[in-house]
């Protein structure tokens, strides 16, 4: 089971790995999660199974934006499954389009994410789906 505080620190180190101050992407993922884990995240339809998988997505998204998860508003579990809810701020690194809106390089913009996880009998996660969502009201002023 992962507690409160055990999710806290999988942020803490996610946070870390986004922005190369703590392990890098392939630790997070050894430390976390289980060797056959899928990632899921909506909605880009993009599914990743394993660490190969999984760890080359998030350091695709690294390339293009730096990502900090804020503190969630937001926290269930139920023995081995767990969600949350928290805003996530990307500082884009380059022109892009990200959930259907364009961006300049330099500038930032704020998504709110839902996560639902599931939990193997080792404590370590073995499916993750990650809902994020644009919306004017939740951008930062």
């Amino acid at each position: 089971m992962i507690t409160e505080d055990d999710y806290r620190q999988y942020i803490a180190d996610f946070n870390g790995a986004c922005a190369g101050t703590g392990m890098n992407f392939s630790e997070f993922f050894d430390k976390w999660y289980e060797p056959d884990a899928t990632f899921e995240y909506i909605p880009k339809a993009a599914v990743n199974s394993g660490k190969e998988s999984t760890v080359a997505f998030w350091n695709g998204v690294r390339d293009i934006m730096e990502e900090t998860i804020r503190d969630h508003t937001r926290f269930i579990t139920s023995g081995s499954q767990f969600a949350s809810e928290a805003p996530i701020d990307f500082l884009c690194k380059q022109d892009l389009e990200w959930v259907g809106v364009h961006y300049k390089a330099g500038t930032s913009f704020r998504l709110m994410m839902a996560a639902f996880y599931d939990v193997g009998e080792n404590d370590k996660i073995k499916y993750t789906r990650v809902y994020s969502i644009y919306n004017e009201h939740y951008q930062v002023t």
